[in-house]
Parts: structure tokens; C-alpha cells; sequence
């Protein structure tokens, strides 16, 4: 069965915990071990920022960043521990949904999704260029 992009957005969806800007605002406060990536590609990251603390990572690379069983220089280090909560983001939330699942799929146990960053800054979060 051939899927769309909208109907992949909305499986991963189904099966995320969605989050909001006071969720992760909580979560940041409480949780020093928070992993939040935004998979958007770097242009867009660098564009309009992104959540404090965060780190890109964007959706096309995170499937070998984040597998254990590659070589040292295809991972990155921050997104190998699967005990750690990890909070996926990108702008509005698509995008985030799709990575979220992904890392679900790879064996993260405790992963959700920001609605969006966009929705982070408008509703007054940190951000950094």
C-alpha cells in the first residue's frame, strides 16, 4: 500500500505522545537528561532558530545518527542512549512526527512531539539562533 506524506504524518501521530509548549516547558524544568532534537534541515534551523537547547539533526540523516549498530562517524553521540526522554521538533510539527516514530521504531523508549517551534516561540520559549 503506497503512502502520502500527510497519511505517514498522521500513522506516526497515532502513535506519538503530542506535547505542548507548557508540556515542554515542564518537562525542561524538571527533566536535566532531555533530549530535544529538531529534524528539520539546517537552512531552516538556521533560519528561524531553534528551542534552546536543542540540536539538529534533520529527518533525512537521523536514521544512521541515531542507530548503534553503525560506524562511530555516522552517529551522533547525543541520540544513542534509548533510556533518555527525546521530545522531536521542527517547525510545525510534521516533520517531528515522522522522526518520532522512527525513533520509537529503533527502540526509544520515551519519545514525544512538539506541536511545533513555531508554536514554542509564539507562545514565548527560549530560543537560540
Amino acid at each position: 500500500m503506497k503512502k502520502t506524506f500527510n497519511g505517514m504524518v498522521k500513522d506516526s501521530r497515532d502513535e506519538l505522545e503530542i506535547i505542548d509548549s507548557h508540556a515542554l516547558n515542564t518537562l525542561m524544568k524538571n527533566d536535566k537528561d532531555l533530549v530535544i532534537i529538531d529534524v528539520n534541515d539546517k537552512e531552516e534551523t538556521d533560519e528561524r532558530g531553534m528551542i534552546k537547547g536543542a540540536f539538529n539533526v534533520s529527518l533525512g540523516t537521523l536514521p544512521y545518527k541515531a542507530d548503534q549498530e553503525v560506524p562511530d562517524s555516522f552517529k551522533d553521540n547525543r541520540i544513542q542512549n534509548r533510556d533518555k526522554k527525546v521530545v522531536v521538533t521542527c517547525g510545525l510539527g510534521l516533520c517531528a512526527a515522522i522522526g518520532g516514530k522512527l525513533l520509537q521504531d529503533m527502540g526509544f523508549e520515551d519519545v514525544v512531539n512538539l506541536g511545533g517551534v513555531s508554536d514554542w516561540a509564539e507562545a514565548g520559549g527560549p530560543m537560540e539562533d
